[in-house]
């Protein structure tokens, strides 16, 4: 049998199936993401509905004992 060879790099061997130059097929790719906007909860909706209620509630309530107010004097 033969001195064994050292083993050359894949570079240098014939017979590659495959091109063992780099391929990046997602170069076209590279942007700068933009940051998705996280969805806004449920809560956040009920907590501005709950405060406009309030708002327009006690409103209601002011007006209508300044009303009350009125008649009697």
């Amino acid at each position: 049998m033969g001195e064994k060879k050292t083993l050359r790099s894949r570079e240098e061997r014939s017979g590659n199936l495959v091109s063992i130059e780099p391929y990046d097929n997602t170069s076209g790719a590279y942007y700068k993401e933009t940051p998705k906007r996280s969805p806004t909860n449920f809560g956040a909706y009920m907590t501005v509905a709950l405060v406009v209620f309030l708002v327009v509630l006690f409103l209601g309530i002011y007006d209508f004992f300044q009303q009350i107010w009125k008649a009697f004097n």
